[in-house]
């Protein structure tokens, strides 16, 4: 159907809602309701290359999933930007891999659109599992909002999350490649400042979570990654400014809204320690003990360290010590103060326990770094004799950074501001 007969479809649809055109009234809610489904899969159906879908699975705290959708006669086409790893089909589907199902537009209370068989890319997120008996609590059945050759807007009908359907320009395999090389590129920074008509403002994006303050109240808003950037959920304001969307600069290694006046700048040296992905390790080894810190923490690593010998635990042997990126992938808490030690005498398997800690920059002009206990992560609660090092290293924030080298530091050395005999210094492995 071409461009000219959907609008005609939905000039239709509009004129019966017309409460003074008199033979509406004359026409069955059904009748109406078919008219809609009908109008509703032709759109969707229109599409040669099929739409990119931003799709919010759980509570929105993993952010968006991209896929790619082609309907084409009753059945639905679907390709992810993600791996995966369907343990009921017990496969695994690499990036761009394609699955096709069936689906409906039929007639509720609304007009719904419903993925009615079982797809592995998609239902992957709605289906229960080993340790999620509710799955993602995500949906597959969607509830039209609106629609145009230009987006459709839809709402899940269980869990309410809204689903934006874009027509794309490009084949599906094309489009997902593209956003996963985005993801890949713009997943490994996290950025801690925004430029709003040149004003700096402190923010936080990382994990597909983009977290702000606008008038003393504080706000967090998930994003997915595009094509040539990353698009919100639902509209930011910063600085009153109001943003949908960021496209990324490569030349820069900065994002820009479209008419250019919020800018997320590369990050400097110290705006890349306090996004807290890196593993920054302290002086330690079995056979020399702490290193390059001040006596009062060397002596509660040792203690540590000493008191990690557990008979019950195989003869734990403490490894490494360190804080940033969590060692633990499965964890929710990404940014921790972290501790890897092995079984079996120091031979056996490596054992993780973390502390979760949010480090946000204090005063960039002073490089100055506050850190900040959360909440035990993994396996702490096997190692609470570790609390006096959680402890100390946020009673004495914020710190002082001195990096050995601004451009491509290998080492940085923090030194509490308030008292400057609490100072340790760590180092990238």
């Amino acid at each position: 159907m071409n461009k000219r007969k959907l609008i005609a479809a939905f000039a239709v649809i509009l004129a019966s809602c017309t409460p003074d055109t008199e033979d509406v009234f004359g026409e069955s809610a059904a009748n109406r309701v078919a008219l809609s489904q009908n109008s509703y899969s032709a759109l969707l159906e229109s599409q040669q290359q099929g739409w990119a879908l931003d799709y919010y699975p759980s509570d929105g705290t993993l952010g968006g999933v991209a896929y790619a959708a082609r309907f084409h006669g009753g059945l639905v086409t679907m390709s992810c930007e993600q791996t995966v790893s369907n343990p009921v089909t017990a496969k695994t589907y690499p990036v761009g891999t394609e699955a096709t199902s069936y689906y409906q537009v039929t007639g509720e209370t609304g007009v719904l659109l419903t993925f009615d068989t079982y797809n592995p890319l998609f239902h992957y997120w709605s289906q229960p599992s080993a340790g999620r008996a509710k799955g993602y609590q995500s949906d597959y059945e969607f509830t039209f909002l609106a629609a145009s050759a230009d987006s459709v807007v839809l709402r899940g009908k269980k869990h309410g999350n809204l689903l934006r359907m874009y027509p794309l320009a490009e084949a599906p395999a094309a489009y997902v490649r593209r956003v996963q090389q985005t993801h890949a590129v713009l997943g490994s920074i996290i950025r801690k400042r925004a430029l709003v008509n040149g004003v700096s403002k402190s923010i936080t994006m990382a994990y597909n979570q983009f977290s702000y303050t606008e008038q003393a109240k504080g706000d967090t808003v998930p994003y997915i990654h595009t094509a040539d950037g990353v698009r919100f959920y639902r509209t930011v304001t910063l600085g009153g400014v109001n943003i949908s969307r960021l496209t990324y600069d490569s030349s820069a290694n900065a994002l820009r809204s479209p008419d250019g006046r919020v800018v997320l700048p590369a990050p400097t040296v110290a705006e890349s320690f306090a996004g807290g992905q890196t593993q920054w390790y302290f002086g330690y080894s079995e056979a020399d003990g702490p290193t390059e810190m001040c006596s009062e923490l060397a002596d509660l690593l040792s203690d540590c360290a000493q008191r990690i010998k557990k008979p019950n635990w195989g003869y734990e042997v403490l490894q490494d010590f360190y804080i940033g990126g969590n060692l633990f992938s499965g964890d929710a808490l990404h940014t921790v103060i972290g501790w890897r030690a092995a079984d079996n005498y120091g031979k056996g398997n490596p054992a993780y326990f973390a502390y979760g800690i949010s480090m946000d920059l204090v005063d960039e002009q002073r490089q100055l770094v506050g850190i900040h206990a959360l909440e035990p992560a993994t396996n702490f609660d096997k190692h609470v004799y570790c609390q006096s090092l959680v402890d100390f290293i946020g009673q004495h924030s914020p710190y002082q950074l001195v990096f050995d080298n601004d451009e491509s530091p290998t080492s940085v050395t923090l030194t509490s501001e308030h008292d400057a005999t609490k100072w340790f210094t760590l180092r990238i492995r």
